[in-house]
């Protein structure tokens, strides 16, 4: 087994100064290798002492590092090697360039676009090979006319439709502009006047017709009277975590008078998401930047961690001041809020892969696409490390961090 230094391994490439966009000449070597503890993003304990095998684009294998061959170019040796984290709930930073220095250059090798306008959508579903953070996206967020988005966003953020049919050809139409997913609003608003919500048959139909063309399904929901239509409707996730509960009566408690405890009502329906497997997208982050944080906020999460539902992390970028890059603040509130922090991790990779459809990315494991950090320090114990990742490989190759 060759261990090179970083410096070294480049100049083996054929004297190349750095890899970054003109990486994608194809100078990378097919196969090669990481050798450290290994984090697999699936919560599961790390493997010490052990080697991600890369070829090509993909990992080919994981394995103790003593049984790798000695013939094998060892691109870093040591630290931790985890999944590229997964933000999967985020806007407005569309093109490809952008994305590589908002979010790839900092370890963040795919995104979840969960809202933008439709002219987005060329820019999102352009996603060079090793060179940007890959983009699932949404377009739109379908809502009846004078719902959510519309009278809080541009008017290019929300896509009335009014009828089962209409829906489904909206659908149609988002799919060949190359979205991946759809998100519907199911948010009456703070407001004694309530927004209007889809009717149940043509959001079915919006979910029915999205999952016959193999996209996901994702429901805004602040309010918990929300929920239950969103889960009626074929939700696979819910992002946000229910906060509040206005009624025609005036507000109403979602916690019990501990202040711990969701209410019987809520509880019921966070088992039903744990049974159905729907996943959900707390955005602490951007919440607790509002007069919503508190307990409402944490019980919630903390509870369905409990059940053992699974979740992804994404943190609302940029709404209230939230930030791109790592999103640490968004770990460090979900760690607070219950989940230990093998769990935020695996939130963050396969939790996250799974809220943006993505099959091949969120793990290390044979097949999957070789998105990888290095870190010198245990991310087990505490996520500042991951704001320094000591190397970042897209699609088995290595990003330009300079």
């Amino acid at each position: 087994m060759t261990t090179l230094s970083r410096r070294a391994f480049l100049a083996a490439l054929g004297g190349l100064a750095a890899l970054g966009p003109a990486s994608a000449s194809g100078a990378e070597p097919d196969l090669f290798a990481l050798t450290g503890a290994v984090v697999p993003g699936d919560g599961s304990p790390a493997l010490p002492d052990h080697a991600v095998l890369v070829r090509g684009e993909r990992i080919q294998a994981v394995l103790p590092a003593g049984s790798l061959d000695r013939e094998i170019p060892v691109l870093h040796s040591g630290g931790f090697i985890l999944p590229g984290v997964i933000n999967c709930h985020v806007h407005r930073i569309h093109d490809a360039g952008e994305r590589r220095e908002r979010y790839l250059r900092h370890g963040v090798t795919a995104i979840g676009d969960a809202a933008s306008p439709l002219p987005a959508l060329a820019a999102l579903t352009r996603n060079p090979t090793g060179t940007t953070a890959t983009a699932a996206c949404a377009g739109p967020m379908f809502c009846p006319p004078g719902g959510y988005p519309l009278p809080v966003h541009s008017p290019d953020h929300g896509l009335a439709v009014t009828s089962p049919l209409q829906a489904r050809e909206k659908v149609r139409e988002l799919a060949d502009l190359g979205a991946t997913m759809v998100k519907l609003a199911f948010e009456p608003g703070p407001y004694p006047n309530p927004w209007p919500l889809l009717d149940p048959g043509t959001a079915a139909a919006i979910a029915d017709q999205a999952h016959r063309l193999g996209m996901v399904v994702r429901c805004h929901v602040q309010d918990l009277s929300g929920l239950a239509p969103a889960l009626d409707a074929g939700a696979d996730v819910i992002d946000h975590v229910p906060h509040r509960w206005m009624t025609p009566q005036g507000p109403r408690p979602v916690l019990e008078p501990d202040e711990r405890t969701p209410i019987p009502q809520y509880r019921t329906l966070l088992e039903r998401m744990k049974r159905n497997n729907v996943i959900m997208v707390p955005t602490l982050d951007v919440l607790t930047r509002s007069l919503w944080n508190g307990p409402s906020l944490s019980a919630p999460v903390r509870a369905f961690h409990a059940m053992g539902g699974r979740m992804g992390l994404g943190n609302d970028f940029p709404y209230r001041r939230t930030d791109a890059g790592m999103p640490v603040r968004e770990m460090r509130l979900l760690h607070a809020a219950g989940p230990d922090r093998s769990d935020v991790l695996a939130a963050a990779t396969s939790g996250s892969a799974r809220a943006c459809g993505f099959k091949k990315r969120g793990r290390i494991a044979p097949g999957m696409a070789a998105d990888l950090l290095v870190v010198e320090g245990d991310p087990l114990t505490g996520f500042a490390a991951l704001e320094r990742p000591t190397l970042v490989i897209k699609d088995g190759r290595v990003v330009d961090r300079a």
